[in-house]
């Protein structure tokens, strides 16, 4: 039989985990070929706290769709899958020759904290109980706590939570330490072979693809194909001319902090709810090796869906970031050292749920739109992506998030305009903003609603609404 040369586009944590997982299953003469940019300008994971939740990520109006109730089921078995996933990496890296002992310290890396507290509105207590009934109805382990419990937990007293909850079997891992290891992994398996170069367009012949073509003119030729290059893929499919109808991919620019907290370290994740605009604050310790500092910290997340990328993050995220840790988390981060700012482009898709498998050029795959979630979803996609590269078949739920799949319209426009308008009035409240009475509140609201309405109207979106992402896309015309 002769041998097959699996070709990967992207080096971010979806790329590398399913050429992970085709090198496991490689027979006879098998390749794989990564390519992508050693420095990853823009990389999500290299801007992720990792926080694996699944849970944690519930709002008021999750799981309301099949489309939602499938990508949260993924979302768990991604959870149970990780511990697994992290004792293949350690040992496979130990195979080459490393020195790594660990990627994580384990069950410490565990445990989350959720706090409901009054920095923004309304919305964040909706939001919280339906985590708590998602909980409650899929039995999964958690115990409210009383707030002044949590560990390392001093924020503001006018912003202090009254009421909290502890996840236990939700937890983190330090994103940049699991590429690090699956960079040696596969620059050191003798038939992988990793390029550092950017990827312009894709050569087609017939009715496949024959190569990749990169930035130096030079082409990269296989057999089976997967483009994993995150919020870039329509670029570079733009760039092919393939004739692929696949939604755009937008970028969702995030920004987060790593400090050095020293003498107020914590031991556990620390998060809110999620929030109009954002994943609301967190509060993720760092692991840096079993004999690294254990001081040290990821504060995130700000979120802002743009149709270009951006290399650099805004001022004013970094400091909504720094007084929001300070402000809702702990007062003594006033004097944390700040040691670097994150960014990253977060894939959104149109309908942000993922854009994954086949396509409609047999040996060509695409995995992207993952948004926050490519991390956590790793282990899964990873195995599915890597069956369908050698010929097998997923799971039929699957197809929902087949590439060039219609736009999901899941969210019908009453919801959604109810959704986008708590999210903004979520943002004012997060950026000190202090009605002088409960009527200039109600106009507040109102000018959004009608603003919202109209916008709908303008787009021709009768029976469904607009994520509340994507509002921005949809005004300036880049969604459709």
């Amino acid at each position: 039989m002769r041998a097959m040369q699996h070709v990967i586009v992207g080096n971010g944590i979806v790329a590398l985990s399913t050429a992970f997982r085709l090198a496991q299953r490689l027979k006879g003469s098998d390749t794989v070929t990564v390519i992508g940019p050693c420095d990853r300008p823009g990389a999500a994971t290299m801007a992720a706290a990792a926080m694996l939740n699944s849970f944690a990520e519930i709002s008021a109006y999750s799981l309301k769709s099949k489309e939602d109730r499938y990508h949260f089921a993924l979302s768990r078995r991604a959870a149970q899958q990780w511990p697994d996933f992290e004792k293949e990496l350690v040992d496979a890296a130990r195979g080459v020759g490393s020195a790594c002992d660990a990627i994580s310290r384990g069950e410490q890396d565990r445990g989350t904290y959720i706090i409901n507290n009054t920095a923004a509105d309304e919305w964040d207590d909706k939001n919280f109980d339906a985590m708590v009934k998602a909980l409650e109805d899929f039995k999964e382990p958690f115990t409210f706590v009383h707030p002044g419990e949590i560990p390392n937990y001093l924020p503001a007293q006018h912003e202090r939570a009254a009421r909290a909850i502890y996840i236990p079997d939700e937890g983190w891992l330090n994103p940049r330490i699991v590429i690090e290891t699956l960079d040696t992994i596969l620059s050191g398996h003798d038939r992988v072979t990793v390029i550092d170069g950017e990827a312009r367009r894709f050569r087609k012949s017939g009715d496949a693809i024959s190569g990749v073509e990169l930035a130096d003119g030079t082409v990269v030729e296989g057999d089976a194909f997967l483009l994993a290059t995150g919020a870039s893929a329509s670029a570079l499919l733009d760039a092919s001319d393939l004739g692929i109808a696949m939604q755009p991919v937008f970028y969702g620019l995030g920004v987060s902090i790593e400090i050095r907290s020293e003498g107020h370290p914590h031991t556990k994740c620390v998060r809110t709810t999620n929030r109009g605009g954002a994943c609301g604050i967190y509060s993720v310790p760092l692991f840096l090796g079993k004999n690294g500092p254990k001081d040290h910290l990821v504060i995130g997340a700000s979120n802002r869906v743009i149709n270009k990328p951006v290399l650099y993050g805004r001022l004013s995220a970094v400091e909504h970031l720094m007084r929001s840790a300070m402000q809702e988390i702990n007062g003594h981060f006033y004097a944390a050292d700040l040691v670097r700012v994150n960014v990253g482009w977060r894939p959104t898709s149109q309908d942000t749920y993922p854009l994954l498998g086949k396509t409609s050029v047999g040996n060509l795959c695409i995995a992207t739109g993952t948004k926050r979630d490519g991390f956590h979803l790793s282990p899964v996609l990873s195995d599915i992506m890597a069956t369908l590269m050698t010929g097998g078949s997923a799971e039929k739920e699957f197809d929902m998030f087949a590439p060039e799949r219609k736009v999901i319209r899941d969210i019908p426009r009453q919801d959604a305009v109810e959704m986008i308008v708590n999210s903004l009035m979520s943002e004012q409240y997060q950026h000190g903003y202090n009605p002088s009475n409960v009527l200039m509140n109600a106009q507040v609201r109102e000018t959004y609603r009608k603003d919202i309405e109209a916008l709908h109207d303008r787009i021709g979106a009768k029976d469904w609404g607009i994520h509340p992402e994507l509002v921005n896309m949809y005004r300036e015309g880049h969604a459709k």
